[in-house]
């Protein structure tokens, strides 16, 4: 039965080399309680930074399918690697509907079918539901003396919460969950999991016996807490449980991120997410007082040695920022730059969410955008057809005037319309500079070879170039080629159509947002945003990506949460490549205007 069969994970240990992973050192065998690691600690400004590392470079995804059958549902998880550094891991169990195991005519084809696909597919995964103590005995066993100091680790942990001297237990300890002291004789105390063992089942049931002991005793995992507290949990996830105390929630959420990166547990995205917001503000935080995040601050703070990451980030080699030349979208990005990307989608991109609301003739489109760290809403809305073009008629007039009222009396409401072919009126075309250049054939002469112009040096006849969508290479001819929004107008008219002119032109004619592309390439992508299209050419996606979140840093555009997530994957794998486990030693491209930089 594959069930019962451990494999290497095939791609870990180059990921680990190529991220800089350091070796756990061994457990030694504590004397006393106060040598029991604790995992409600003061953490450090570092300490946090490390984690979001992880959290983001190392640290496996999840998703969840539930299909159902007549008898017997199929529950799979798919286990992804955040950068695509490894194979997608597919674990798959057949339950009832309860989730117990399943009998039957139907359950025994299942299961015949999956163990085949085990057998021959080395990151398929076929095994059992979890039945709490059922499985959790025999797989994981129970509390065990795995420091070779005569005590099992939930008498450890307790007499380290107890504060004891000697591995006793008796005593008042602080209940992090709740925020009180509790008497441990009166009060029903349970060794709790934080990242709970049926979160790790669907994983842990293929490693060996020696990984699930050392998971399910980890003290960095385990806390004293009040049995009902525990219940209560029942094994919930971050996104859907936090302690009552919001003072243990920077150490809570940590160790979410600790165990699951140390004993390469995954997590849903849900719980991803979450857990990347709490630790940004566990970070901002710790920061020195009067520092403003971003504003040349440097983390703080000794990185702690109960900590045990799969991988540290990349230290800062040097604090010169020197200039390279070039600066459109073509030239070649260093690790800094990737680096201050990234930490700007985090901080200052906001988030757009869309919604419909169909009248009888006509559509009230509104886009809301949060900024992902005050998450401060703002609301665009427009009156359309159900094919987004411009809406009339008495009830178009009638929910415009609502709208109109509405935008009066709320700051943060804006009443637009569709931009609905009005790109020359609405940001004014080309602009021309003082040699008489447009910006077209600006765009043209940086991104031809040879580019050859007109006698007057206005405007561009003839070159090649290599288009960044494909690869090829191409000869310029007037209408078979154009300029291509990175960021395209039509997304960010919401926005930009309350802008003043002024800003609305500088964002039409941004070199660094346009590119010299054929045409038919361009009509192809019609607008696309990175959740839906890349170029085809994958050695551009870096700087695909990094045009994107420029764009929307500088003109304070908002982008969807599928988007931001891809340009986030896209992102961090273009600076592992750069850095290759080594420093941030790359310049900064000075043509770049970010809204802060990282605190290294």
């Amino acid at each position: 039965m594959g069930v019962w069969r451990r494999r290497t994970l095939s791609g870990t240990a180059a990921a680990a080399l190529l991220l800089g992973a350091l070796a756990a050192p061994p457990a030694a065998a504590y004397s006393s309680p106060e040598e029991v690691p604790n995992p409600f600690q003061d953490y450090s400004a570092q300490d946090y930074y490390d984690a979001l590392w992880n959290l983001e470079t190392t640290t496996y995804v999840r998703e969840l399918d539930r299909e159902s059958g007549e008898d017997c549902d199929v529950i799979t998880y798919r286990v992804s690697h955040p950068l695509g550094l490894d194979p997608e891991r597919t674990y798959v169990h057949i339950s009832d509907a309860e989730n117990w195991w399943c009998t039957g005519q139907e359950a025994d084809e299942l299961r015949e079918e999956f163990d085949a696909l085990d057998e021959e597919d080395p990151n398929f995964y076929h095994g059992r539901p979890y039945e709490n103590t059922a499985q959790r005995v025999p797989y994981y066993g129970t509390w065990a003396d795995v420091n070779g100091n005569g005590v099992n680790s939930r008498t450890e942990i307790h007499a380290r919460d107890l504060g004891n001297s000697s591995f006793t237990v008796s005593g008042t300890y602080w209940d992090h969950y709740s925020g009180q002291y509790v008497d441990i004789a009166q009060t029903e105390t349970h060794g709790e999991h934080m990242i709970p063992v049926g979160h790790t089942w669907p994983e842990m049931q293929h490693r060996s016996r020696e990984d699930r002991v050392a998971y399910y005793n980890d003290p960095m995992n385990l806390t004293s807490t009040i049995g009902w507290i525990n219940r209560e949990k029942a094994g919930q996830t971050p996104a859907e449980w936090m302690p009552e105390n919001t003072e243990a929630h920077c150490a809570y959420g940590m160790t979410w991120t600790h165990i699951a990166n140390k004993h390469q547990i995954s997590l849903f995205q849900q719980d991803v997410n979450y857990l990347r917001d709490l630790l940004w503000d566990c970070l901002e935080e710790e920061l020195e007082d009067g520092e403003v995040l971003g504003d040349g601050g440097v983390l703080g703070g000794q990185r702690s040695e109960d900590l045990d990451w799969q991988a540290l980030p990349p230290e800062p080699a040097s604090e010169d920022v020197a200039a390279e030349p070039g600066g459109g979208p073509r030239d070649h990005y260093s690790d800094r730059d990737y680096a201050d990307a990234l930490w700007n989608l985090e901080h200052h991109v906001r988030t757009r969410s869309v919604e419909r609301e169909e009248h009888e003739e006509c559509d009230v489109l509104s886009f809301t955008t949060t900024h992902p760290r005050t998450g401060e809403e703002r609301t665009y809305a427009r009156v359309t057809t159900p094919e987004n073009t411009q809406c009339s008629g008495e009830e178009a007039d009638e929910l415009r005037e609502e709208l109109d009222e509405q935008a009066e009396e709320d700051e943060n409401f804006f009443h637009g319309s569709p931009l609905a072919g009005q790109r020359q009126e609405a940001f004014g075309g080309w602009s021309v500079d003082g040699a008489g250049v447009s910006t077209r054939h600006r765009v043209l002469g940086r991104d031809l070879e040879a580019a050859e112009w007109n006698n007057a040096e206005t405007a561009v006849l003839g070159g090649t170039f290599y288009d960044p969508y494909t690869g090829e290479q191409m000869s310029y001819r007037r209408f078979a080629v154009t300029l291509d929004h990175i960021l395209p107008v039509g997304h960010a008219w919401p926005e930009m159509e309350h802008r003043d002119a002024e800003e609305r032109a500088a964002f039409y004619n941004d070199p660094a947002n346009l590119l010299a592309v054929p045409t038919l390439e361009a009509q192809e992508r019609s607008g696309e945003a990175p959740r839906n299209w890349m170029p085809e050419h994958e050695g551009f996606h870096c700087r695909y990506a990094m045009g994107w979140v420029h764009t929307a840093v500088r003109y304070d555009i908002s982008l969807f949460g599928s988007d931001i997530s891809q340009l986030r994957e896209t992102l961090y794998a273009c600076l592992v490549e750069e850095t290759d486990g080594g420093s941030l030693d790359g310049p900064r491209r000075e043509a770049l205007d970010w809204a802060s930089l990282p605190p290294y």
